[in-house]
């Protein structure tokens, strides 16, 4: 009786969060059009948007209800309270037009209770040529755009059911000349009612003040007075300021096969809504077999920025006291392509 309850709770959650996805796709014009306005584009740092993680992105690219793996150092640093011993990992993704993404963290215990972790995201080009309107093929010059995130983690189990984290960022944004920089901060929350292995978080992330641009690419140069015939000083351009994305994610996660030695059946909920962004809900689901292999599938409602279904698989070994884990992940975008993502991670005991 208390399972099929537990079935039913978390069937009622799941609905209530689809549902409200839902309504929002519904808030379109006859053409399909979204009536309200967009927030593309009013933030900087928008690569801290980038889901991180194989296996997080193969159930759709929610992650905040389950933070069990070095990626919840970017999803909810409350949950790396989870994991046993030290842990370590990596993560690539070749993205669109030569742009890479490339995450890598690593959680150790600093007591009984409290875990402590570092990270680093970065999302970037190679050498990009310098056109103009009349040197398109490339006036010889080259350029780079370069974004990094360094973290630095804090969380801690308060009681068999809560725990907590803090993580504080060094946020660097580069594009040819120009540069900004600032600190920002993520705080997350885990809960564990204790029924049906159901885990719900909660991650606010991105508090920070606004940043500003500067470089030698915001000045002009002065050009010669046509009147006197001297050379006029240069003039120092400057920049609007712009916020990163502040973003809230709710997660609800539970693992329906709770207690079968053989098969995990994980079924995860989030809803995700930023400054620069529409709201959105992630569903998703992983089946381990046998503690060893994975398979995983997830999908995005009311996404605009062009993704949906998502896909992945995961290998694990563990022997003694080290486990390690190697994940897959396919995420189509909707007119540019496929998206790849590969993530190693270790651990130790």
């Amino acid at each position: 009786m208390r399972k099929l309850y537990s079935i039913g709770l978390v069937a009622l959650c799941f609905g209530a969060l689809t549902i409200g996805s839902t309504a929002q796709e519904s808030n379109t014009t006859a053409n399909g059009d979204r009536k309200e306005f967009s927030k593309v584009g009013v933030s900087s740092g928008t690569f801290l948007n980038i889901p991180v993680g194989a296996r997080a992105v193969g159930i759709g690219s929610g992650f905040a209800g389950i933070a069990d793996d070095p990626s919840a150092l970017y999803w909810n640093s409350a949950g790396i309270t989870q994991i046993p011993g030290a842990s370590a990992a990596y993560s690539y993704s070749s993205m669109f037009a030569g742009m890479t993404h490339n995450f890598a963290g690593a959680i150790f215990p600093v007591g009984a209770s409290y875990k402590a972790g570092i990270s680093a995201i970065s999302y970037g080009s190679d050498d990009i040529e310098v056109t103009t309107m009349f040197q398109q093929d490339g006036t010889g010059e080259k350029y780079k755009a370069r974004d990094l995130a360094l973290g630095l983690s804090f969380a801690g189990q308060l009681t068999d059911q809560f725990s907590f984290g803090v993580t504080g960022k060094f946020i660097s944004l580069a594009l040819a000349q120009e540069s900004a920089s600032g600190v920002a901060f993520d705080v997350g929350t885990l809960y564990k009612p204790g029924i049906l292995g159901m885990r719900l978080g909660f991650a606010v992330q991105n508090l920070s003040a606004p940043l500003k641009f500067t470089g030698n690419g915001l000045v002009r140069t002065g050009g010669v007075d046509e009147t006197t015939g001297s050379q006029n000083s240069d003039q120092q351009l400057e920049a609007l300021e712009s916020s990163l994305p502040l973003t809230f994610r709710a997660g609800l996660s539970s693992n329906l096969m709770e207690g079968d030695e053989n098969n995990s059946l994980l079924v995860n909920t989030e809803f995700s809504t930023a400054s620069d962004r529409n709201e959105f809900v992630s569903l998703g689901a992983e089946y381990v077999w046998n503690n060893l292999l994975a398979a995983r599938a997830g999908y995005q409602f009311g996404s605009t920025d062009g993704f949906g279904i998502s896909g992945g698989v995961g290998v694990k070994y563990e022997t003694g006291s080290f486990y390690g884990q190697l994940d897959y992940a396919i995420r189509p975008h909707k007119t540019l392509g496929l998206v790849n993502l590969i993530t190693a991670s270790v651990r130790f005991q």
